[in-house]
């Protein structure tokens, strides 16, 4: 939970940005304060920091974090869920290869839901 996270030098997302938002409301639901020691503005960011044992990466889901040498992944009870968008033209037909990296997101997005495929 957010509450175990107390005291720990957390690597987490930038203030004013979407999931610092969504991790700030968690954390208020919980009567928790989250003050990260390093920001991030992608998630990636902050394997190198976490590697180098400056803190715990509190990120997002999406990344297949197992495949980083020395990562420990560990789910947060009761966090945040963040919303996914993929911004298309209105105007303009996607091409084949564009409907292929879309079917891989939301297939990578299905798995890490669990096969939600509402959510997805």
């Amino acid at each position: 939970t957010l509450a175990d996270l107390a005291g720990e030098e957390l690597i987490s997302y930038r203030g004013n940005t979407r999931p610092a938002d969504e991790l700030a409301h968690a954390a208020r639901a919980q009567g928790v304060a989250l003050s990260p020691s390093l920001e991030i503005d992608v998630s990636i960011s902050a394997v190198g920091f976490v590697q180098a044992g400056l803190g715990i990466g509190l990120v997002d889901a999406l990344l297949p974090w197992r495949q980083f040498a020395g990562l420990a992944v560990r789910p947060l009870a009761a966090g945040p869920e963040f919303p996914i968008a993929l911004l298309t033209s209105r105007t303009r037909a996607l091409a084949r290869a564009d409907e292929m990296m879309r079917d891989q997101i939301r297939a990578a997005c299905s798995a890490v839901l669990g096969g939600d495929k509402a959510k997805a």
